[in-house]
């Protein structure tokens, strides 16, 4: 038993190598998300990682408050995905970071260049602004609040507009 099965671990350092297909089938996943975009609810982002090498997501973890609190749980050494309820309206805003840590392996921020639009487009979908940051300085909140109400052009004012 103590022998190494040597095709096993070559076909695992494939794996890690390639990357793995995205896969966001898990239901934990998809809760997490749907709760992020409830305006009701308590949790107002989440923050996604990948299971090991393989390319399934996961919920690294969730919470309830402002932008800096999300940005703590964004490891420098690792690839990340995370989802903000920005204004916490009826008419709520998103945004949607990809997170690529400074320290993170090469292979690994090498799928994050094909994943990070996917997971956009197939898990989140409702997104108001994108930021793709590489280290916290990327993700101050009051730059990013301008960067969404510039997008949904928010930034009217409703006296002049009636005259």
């Amino acid at each position: 038993s103590g022998a190494r099965n040597h095709t096993h671990s070559v076909s695992e350092a494939n794996v890690g190598s390639c990357g793995g297909e995205l896969d966001y089938s898990s239901d934990v996943v998809s809760r997490a998300i749907e709760d992020v975009r409830t305006p009701s609810s308590q949790t107002r982002w989440v923050v996604l990682g990948y299971e090991g090498n393989s390319g399934k997501l996961k919920v690294v973890e969730t919470g309830d408050g402002d932008l800096e609190e999300m940005v703590e749980e964004l490891n420098p050494g690792k690839v990340l995905y995370a989802y903000w309820r920005a204004v916490n309206t009826a008419a709520p805003k998103f945004l949607y970071v990809s997170w690529v840590g400074e320290g993170a392996p090469a292979t690994i921020k090498a799928k994050a260049n094909s994943h990070s639009p996917l997971i956009a487009r197939q898990v989140v979908k409702h997104i108001h602004v994108t930021i793709n940051a590489r280290h916290e300085d990327d993700l101050d909140e009051q730059a990013v609040l301008k960067k969404i109400q510039t997008a949904s052009g928010a930034n009217y004012d409703a006296a002049s507009v009636k005259g």
